[in-house]
């Protein structure tokens, strides 16, 4: 009888699902597939800047990890305390486990402590918990200025605070306070998506100006007092403050010998593999550097989803004796919500030479529709 090998897949987040389902549907009873997350429920996270204007109740976009196991994936709902990629053992909060195979699928975590005043004064408008508080003061605010800004690069899904942007104006619109309320972006970034051409960042820019909305681009952080932002050149008065903090790596791969001097897991661009055999990274957690250019490839829900494919497909592959053959390309494509039903699609190529490459199309009805409906196959296809 064929040896039943194992695959440990460390966190339920897009890249850890969906290989989970691709492995398994690819490998049947010669594989056991097991997902290890501390969390009880995945949130669809791109659905975050319509929860906080009230688009979407919390239920609509999470489910149960545990939906995994009608797939044929063990779920197990533990914190990973520990990991050793040589031996591919994993300590989690509830024992030991083994694998032949390991994916680390981690994420990443949030520092707003790294920001003095941070906790205190501002949401965190990419955790959860913080997006529903955040949605309670939006709802009481009548009148004043509202501050989204961005801590520090890198950040995962660039385009989210300007598509919060679009939705708050929406927001209030709908609301009649647009005219009593002043918006503002902050940025530490040149301009709006940094990596494409100057043109694609100008009808970012445009767009913003037409809707009355302010953006401060090349600006520090350097911390928040009650009612003040306080930036490297200056300072922004504010009512609401609702910020992007710090992303660090998840502290469990610190001491691995997996990762670079910034804590990510470095990868094999194509193939996600380790330093390690048989260990991949895919999603926020890993370190893929753009060709030529040596800077980190944007961390967004659809690379992982995509690198998890390749790896998932590499995996059954070495499985069955035979050599790993498919890579990732770096390709994925976004779609940017700009309110009142349109939406702007982007196609994205990262490793393109000399440079990546980004399009940005107009607003349209089409994307918007193509957006929402996404979201529903994603959740009811994969959970």
């Amino acid at each position: 009888m064929a040896k039943k090998h194992r695959t440990l897949i460390l966190g339920g987040g897009i890249g850890g699902i969906v290989a989970s389902q691709v492995l398994k549907k690819a490998t049947g009873e010669k594989m056991r597939v097991t997902v290890v997350d501390k969390e009880e429920y995945h949130r669809f996270q791109s659905a975050y800047p319509l929860l906080l204007v009230g688009k979407r109740r919390p239920e609509d976009i999470t489910r149960k990890l545990s939906n995994l196991e009608k797939k044929g994936v063990e779920f197990i709902h533990a914190e990973v305390t520990a990991i050793d990629p040589v031996q591919k053992t994993v300590t989690t909060s509830s024992g030991t486990a083994n694998g032949d195979f390991l994916i680390i699928a981690l994420g990443l975590e949030y520092n707003p402590g790294s920001v003095p005043g941070f906790s205190d004064n501002a949401y965190n408008i990419y955790d959860f918990k913080q997006v529903l508080k955040a949605r309670e003061a939006l709802c009481k605010m009548r009148s004043g200025r509202a501050v989204v800004f961005i801590s520090s690069t890198p950040y995962k899904c660039p385009p989210a605070p300007y598509e919060i942007m679009f939705l708050l104006n929406q927001f209030f619109q709908e609301k009649g306070l647009r005219s009593n309320i002043e918006l503002t972006l902050v940025t530490p970034d040149i301009s709006p998506e940094p990596l494409a051409s100057p043109l694609v960042g100008k009808s970012v820019r445009d767009m913003m100006a037409k809707k009355g909305i302010k953006l401060i681009t090349e600006a520090k952080v350097i911390r928040l007092e009650p009612g003040t932002l306080v930036l490297d050149h200056g300072e922004i008065n504010g009512d609401l403050f609702l910020g992007i903090a710090p992303h660090c790596s998840p502290s469990v791969l610190r001491n691995t010998g997996l990762v670079d001097e910034a804590g990510w897991v470095i990868v094999d661009p194509y193939r996600l593999t380790t330093g390690f055999p048989g260990v991949y990274s895919v999603g926020d957690a890993a370190a893929i550097r753009l060709p030529d250019i040596g800077a980190l490839a944007p961390k967004a829900g659809i690379f992982a989803h995509y690198q998890a494919e390749v790896v998932a497909r590499n995996i059954s592959l070495l499985a069955c004796g035979q050599e790993p053959v498919f890579r990732y390309t770096g390709k994925g494509a976004c779609i940017m919500n700009t309110g009142f039903g349109r939406a702007r699609y982007s196609s994205v190529h990262y490793y393109r030479r000399p440079a990546p490459s980004i399009t940005l199309f107009r607003p349209t009805r089409t994307a918007f529709w193509a957006k929402t409906l996404f979201e529903k196959y994603w959740l009811g296809r994969w959970l």
